[in-house]
């Protein structure tokens, strides 16, 4: 019997961000891993700038900076011999969202997990491999999981697990939660990484085909991840080495590119499919355990690690003494992002689908512009408005509003700070600005380490200085506004300073104690 606060299921990017999330606030846990050893497959192989803005606030996002690449342009081989190059797909974020992150890095979900598990072992958690999760039993106290382990089975007793496992997660299916939606049986692709090609590493190659694309997409040391889809009606081959090199000798031309070695060999099957609740009692998911779609736009590893982020903060409250209440909010707020996922990706998927045997890149070069919409995949845009948590009264819709993810704000001086919002905000607590508001407010009583109160105005006074004018210009703020934003950077209210009771009252009616200073 080994007993802890939260067990997590799972180590991919997902399991390890809500490690990491828990270990920063010192919640006790333990994250297992089916496999015997780190993942080092390529995988998911885009990280998108809300994910970003969550690895540097969890302070992993140094390794993922360095080894990722912005920008990857298209080389299209056209069966005629001509060689045409394209703008990547993956365009920047809008300005509008002002975030110190705008492009999407193309890089293998196995050196993001790198980044993550080195995070979580400089914080003294480590990841248990080769632990397997068998069984799962709740009452109203605890969830007892039943472990297989290198030493037998045990039972780990835990306030809360987390099912982080994805597609295909026992502990879904051990709590009985239906991943309902479609399987499509025509959308399936060859995946793999592959070494050998003596290509420009500055470019994702394609080769056009009327029997399917080719792909090769650099990512990292000398590994490029192979891709290219099965046509409908299509028998799939089994894939290997071999099998992959005689695509390219059939469809590139004999010698055209000579691979070496291959590793992580899939057959990829498009499903659209989601669970309606992430939560049973004190078991939750989180990710592909929760959800699964279609590759398109990058957002597979990108939902699981804003998922995580959503649930560390708010697991952290109910442990300290929030209602358990607080975590229904998470399925409230993240099953509609899931929702427009499945619809944004299947959609993005089919079109490509349709263009992928068309034997030439005019057709299918437009097919995989539109898979890289930023305002779309960024998830910048994505916002809780109609959260319980959001206080949306007492102040007009202009500028930014509660629920919104809170944008970053730069040339913020003062005594003893120079820097941008986000370097206020970057930590496990709330953050409450008060802008051109010089008096007390109640909320300067809480604890520092639970919430930090920040007066911002456009003149030298008691507080900081907004030097350029953009912190006025992005959120549109009232003198004497109060801004209160979430541990996960979003706004949870904006209202006057003579609200600010109201304010206190709402958020901290997710405590059993009623309102009072300290927030959830």
């Amino acid at each position: 019997m080994n007993d802890t606060k939260v067990l997590i299921v799972g180590a991919g990017p997902t399991g390890l961000t809500l490690a990491c999330d828990l270990a920063r606030r010192g919640v006790a846990h333990r994250i297992v891993e089916r496999s015997p050893a780190p993942n080092r497959a390529t995988r998911a192989k885009t990280i998108q700038p809300r994910s970003l803005e969550v690895l540097d606030d969890l302070g992993a996002v140094d390794g993922v900076l360095r080894n990722g690449i912005a920008g990857l342009p298209l080389r299209f081989h056209e069966p005629s011999g001509a060689v045409v190059d394209k703008p990547s797909i993956s365009a920047r974020a809008p300005g509008s969202f002002h975030t110190p992150y705008p492009d999407a890095l193309w890089l293998g979900q196995s050196e993001v997990e790198l980044a993550l598990r080195q995070r979580l072992e400089r914080l003294g958690g480590r990841v248990e491999c080769g632990v397997e999760m068998v069984g799962v039993d709740q009452d109203d106290d605890a969830v007892n999981v039943t472990l297989r382990t290198p030493d037998g089975e045990q039972t780990a007793r835990a306030q809360y697990a987390v099912g982080a496992d994805g597609g295909r997660s026992g502990t879904r299916k051990h709590i009985g939660l239906p991943l309902a939606g479609e399987t499509y049986e025509q959308q399936r692709w060859y995946l793999g990484d592959v070494t050998g090609p003596d290509l420009d590493r500055g470019h994702i190659h394609i080769w056009p085909s009327e029997r399917g694309m080719l792909g090769l997409t650099p990512l990292g040391g000398d590994v490029w991840q192979f891709q290219s889809p099965i046509l409908p009606g299509e028998d799939p081959g089994t894939p290997s080495l071999e099998f992959y090199q005689r695509l390219f000798d059939e469809r590139a031309g004999k010698d055209t590119v000579v691979l070496r070695s291959a590793t992580w060999l899939s057959v990829y099957r498009v499903n659209a499919r989601m669970v309606e609740d992430y939560r049973q009692g004190r078991v939750l998911l989180a990710g592909d355990a929760a959800h699964v779609h279609s590759a398109a736009g990058g957002q597979g590893m990108n939902t699981g690690i804003q998922d995580a982020y959503n649930l560390g903060w708010k697991l952290a409250a109910v442990l300290d003494g929030a209602v358990p209440a607080l975590l229904d909010t998470y399925a409230a707020e993240r099953v509609p992002v899931a929702r427009t996922v499945l619809e944004m990706s299947t959609d993005k998927m089919s079109r490509v689908m349709g263009q992928a045997g068309d034997g030439s890149g005019d057709g299918l070069g437009p097919a995989l512009a539109a898979v890289g919409d930023a305002s779309m995949n960024s998830g910048l845009g994505i916002h809780y408005r109609t959260s319980p948590i959001s206080y949306r009264r007492g102040r007009s819709a202009s500028g930014v509003v509660a629920g919104d993810r809170a944008p970053n704000a730069a040339g913020l001086e003062g005594a003893e700070f120079s820097g941008d919002l986000f370097d206020l905000m970057r930590g496990t607590h709330w953050s409450l600005v008060a802008y051109e508001h010089t008096g007390p407010v109640g909320l300067d009583h809480a604890e520092p380490a639970h919430l930090r109160v920040h007066r911002i105005g456009s003149a030298p006074g008691n507080g900081l200085v907004d030097t350029e004018g953009e912190f006025q210009r992005v959120y549109q703020p009232l003198p004497g506004e109060l801004i209160l934003i979430r541990p996960d950077g979003y706004i949870a209210a904006r209202t006057s300073a003579d609200r600010e009771s109201d304010l206190i009252s709402h958020v901290s009616s997710f405590r059993p104690t009623g309102a009072q200073v300290r927030l959830p």
